[in-house]
């Protein structure tokens, strides 16, 4: 039961971080997104994922028994490919729905779900991804904003991994 308490109230903490992405930060990051993830810039899309792994992964390389089961060994597999497209569509769906709060909230729930159930993912990776999307984003579109980016990103990150003990 306590267990149960404990998780409720970080949950509240970090849906509470989450409200200083604003609407308008929900709609530009949303509009900015659109830009660079759309179905006409599929041809780009692993080559984004990849570089945002690459980053994250130079930076904590711990976090490699974590994606051991997706061929992290091997940056060029199909394996480890398939997996940070999967990731970064797993954010597209995140940031569609950033303006349908009970939807997300319903969402996130089940990504910290999903991140609890998987070896070896800890709750600071999550910040060190946030930094990688921050480096990369900005690289491919001139309309980065990274304030509103860090503000709605670290509050989905924060809701996620408040499911997590470590």
């Amino acid at each position: 039961m306590l267990r149960v308490i404990i998780l409720v109230c970080a949950l509240g903490v970090a849906l509470a971080d989450f409200n200083t992405c604003s609407a308008e930060d929900r709609k530009e990051i949303q509009h900015f997104w659109h830009g660079i993830w759309s179905a006409e810039f599929t041809g780009r899309r692993l080559q984004l994922a990849q570089s945002v792994f690459d980053d994250f992964l130079e930076n904590e390389p711990s976090a490699k028994v974590a994606f051991a089961g997706v061929n992290v060994a091997d940056p060029s597999s199909p394996e480890f490919k398939a997996h940070v497209v999967r990731v970064v569509n797993g954010l597209d769906t995140v940031i569609g729905i950033l303006d349908d709060t009970p939807t997300l909230k319903r969402h996130l729930e089940h990504l910290g779900n999903q991140h609890v159930a998987r070896d070896g993912v800890k709750k600071d990776y999550f910040d060190v991804i946030g930094r990688s999307y921050a480096k990369v984003l900005p690289q491919v579109t001139g309309c980065f904003n990274k304030d509103a980016w860090s503000r709605c990103f670290n509050g989905v990150a924060r809701t996620i991994a408040s499911y997590l003990s470590e």
